[in-house]
């Protein structure tokens, strides 16, 4: 059963402040990651564990409900988040507030066929990456996708998926795919007057001819996705600052999963200026400094 909307808003008591929600989001997305949500929702052993992780780090010993319930709350608002980015193209955006710039009547409209979008106006969806890993299909979120934040690349890039023999399943239709090359010797008169007396034979609709043309599809799809990610490493070797280098660099600092630096590195590394800037810096204390101020200036944005 679906928590009620007044447990959503949170009358369980449970604080839930923007560090506290980074912290159980972090957890959430590790437990998915490690096969714990076998469907919709976290099992006991992955809610077990976010319990008790969750109180070695903020010192607040929460039951499985308040955790239930804040999981509810998130996909509710990640939902309506996906509806509210997905309405129209060729908005503005906000990269301080990580928020849609449009008119007051484009947010009016959006009010009344989304409501409680209103809460993105001023600022978006928090801990995005995280949500995406928690709630979207397992099947798609894993290291074939590649998400910017996680600071490295799926190991489809090193390693080109296993290939789909087309040849294979057009024979399962009963496809002649003999291509050795034999010439036909017939004479050209013989020839045109053999495909005159011949019928035009529509294709067949059928369960095999409808899988034949999804594998083909995938195996396009799946050309087409190496393509991208070899076509994005090749760029990000050259320019000597790839996400994954500068995220080795981060960990050298002592910087470790959890923590605001992290948190921040996978916030601004995704743009490559960020990123360029970091590795001008000569060592690791001026590096974790510098991360530490990033930090303390976004918290700075928003209290504004």
């Amino acid at each position: 059963m679906d928590p009620s909307e007044d447990e959503l808003n949170g009358a369980n008591n449970a604080e839930w402040t923007d560090e506290n929600t980074r912290i159980v989001c972090e957890l959430f997305a590790f437990e998915v990651r490690d096969g714990k949500r076998p469907s919709t929702h976290l099992n006991k052993v992955g809610y077990d564990n976010v319990i008790a992780k969750f109180e070695e780090k903020t010192g607040l010993k929460y039951n499985k409900l308040k955790f239930k319930n804040k999981w509810a709350k998130l996909k509710k608002d990640y939902n309506l988040w996906k509806k509210l980015i997905s309405r129209e193209t060729g908005l503005g955006w906000d990269e301080a507030r990580r928020t849609i710039i449009a008119s007051n009547d484009w947010w009016a409209k959006a009010k009344k066929d989304l409501p409680g979008c209103l809460k993105f106006k001023l600022r978006g969806l928090q801990n995005e990456h995280l949500l995406q890993e928690i709630f979207e299909d397992p099947r798609n979120t894993g290291n074939d996708h590649w998400n910017p934040a996680r600071g490295d690349l799926p190991e489809s890039s090193s390693q080109p998926p296993p290939t789909i023999n087309v040849n294979d399943i057009e024979e399962v239709n009963g496809v002649d795919n003999d291509d050795s090359g034999d010439e036909d010797f017939t004479p050209p008169a013989k020839r045109a007057k053999r495909a005159r007396g011949k019928e035009v034979k529509k294709p067949k609709t059928s369960g095999g001819n409808w899988f034949y043309e999804q594998m083909t599809r995938f195996v396009d799809n799946q050309e087409k996705t190496a393509a991208t990610v070899e076509s994005f490493v090749r760029r990000e070797d050259t320019s000597g600052c790839a996400i994954k280098d500068v995220m080795a660099l981060v960990k050298e600092c002592g910087v470790i999963f959890g923590t605001n630096e992290h948190f921040i590195a996978t916030e601004i590394f995704t743009k490559k200026s960020e990123r360029e800037m970091f590795m001008t810096l000569d060592n690791a204390e001026e590096r974790l400094a510098w991360l530490k101020m990033k930090h303390e200036a976004k918290l700075a944005k928003l209290e504004k």
